[in-house]
């Protein structure tokens, strides 16, 4: 087989392979730039330090996920009256419920991006955010807990939105995630793709683990950033570069076998030799007869 894999036509093949596999390994070599690139924005981006909320996101745009668990400061007010009750969530192995309730900022802005049309152009509506306010084990304790009106200045953690799940055979008031496409249609709001987890709040309207509700901390992603996706994309190219290779394989041995398989049917012609003395076929050769002499000499 190797003789066939050096001829010109085979080689010819080897080198389109040889093409391709290179462009491979270059998309994957590219691929993982893009994952570490995550990683250095994240450790450029210094998420521990506190940045005013009003330079790090605008509502009714999609949140950037560089700014996830980045620390915010703010000020403004809660809006008592919009909030809502989230099931199932845990703290410390205990099973209870969030209270979160939402945050008009001082300041906030519409992002540039936003596309609002219609009914939804409206310049009086508030712009709020939501915030975890605590954890409660008690659902009575959870569902009877209010904000408190006046102003607050706020250090937070800001972290990204969760998607929507159905509320059925949940109480009024009660939802599963804390997802902004459901809270816009409970509240005459605009907002955020994200929500806080407040670490201080003063002020007269200061109600974060107020009545009894346990303080929620969001931990700091310390994965180190690396795009999961952009590595699998990698590992991908990869895989397509081996592929090249043992599809020019398969091809040279498939045709290598035909090869073999016509070589083993070739039709031998086999030459006949006819008995000496043979004259014609069919005629058999006559044994000579010799005289015997007998032993008078007659």
């Amino acid at each position: 087989m190797l003789r066939l894999a050096f001829t010109p036509r085979w080689m010819g093949f080897l080198a389109i392979v040889l093409v391709l596999a290179t462009a491979f390994v270059g998309l994957s070599y590219w691929q993982l730039n893009r994952a570490q690139h995550k990683n250095d924005a994240l450790s450029s981006q210094d998420i521990e330090t506190v940045k005013d909320f009003n330079d790090v996101v605008d509502a009714q745009v999609p949140q950037p996920g560089l700014v996830a668990d980045q620390r915010v400061k703010l000020t403004g007010h809660y809006l008592p009256d919009a909030q809502v009750v989230v099931a199932g969530r845990y703290h410390d192995g205990t099973e209870g419920f969030w209270v979160v309730t939402m945050f008009a900022p001082d300041g906030a802005t519409i992002g540039e991006d936003a596309q609002l049309t219609g009914a939804e152009a409206d310049e009086t509506r508030p712009i709020a955010i939501p915030v975890v306010r605590g954890w409660v084990e008690n659902e009575d304790a959870a569902m009877n807990s209010r904000a408190k009106d006046g102003a607050v200045e706020m250090t937070a953690r800001l972290g990204p939105i969760e998607g929507p799940e159905s509320t059925e055979g949940l109480p009024a008031g009660q939802v599963r995630t804390v997802s902004t496409s459901q809270l816009v249609n409970l509240f005459d709001v605009y907002t955020y793709s994200g929500y806080l987890f407040p670490e201080q709040d003063t002020g007269p309207g200061a109600s974060a683990a107020a009545d009894g509700l346990t303080r929620v901390h969001l931990n700091a992603d310390e994965s180190g950033g690396f795009d999961l996706q952009s590595g699998v994309y990698a590992l991908e190219w990869l895989f397509f570069a081996g592929f090249a290779f043992y599809i020019w394989w398969r091809l040279l041995r498939d045709a290598y076998l035909a090869q073999q398989r016509a070589a083993a049917g070739k039709t031998v012609d086999y030459v006949v030799v006819k008995p000496a003395g043979a004259s014609r076929p069919g005629q058999d050769a006559q044994p000579q007869q010799h005289p015997m002499k007998d032993t008078d000499g007659h």
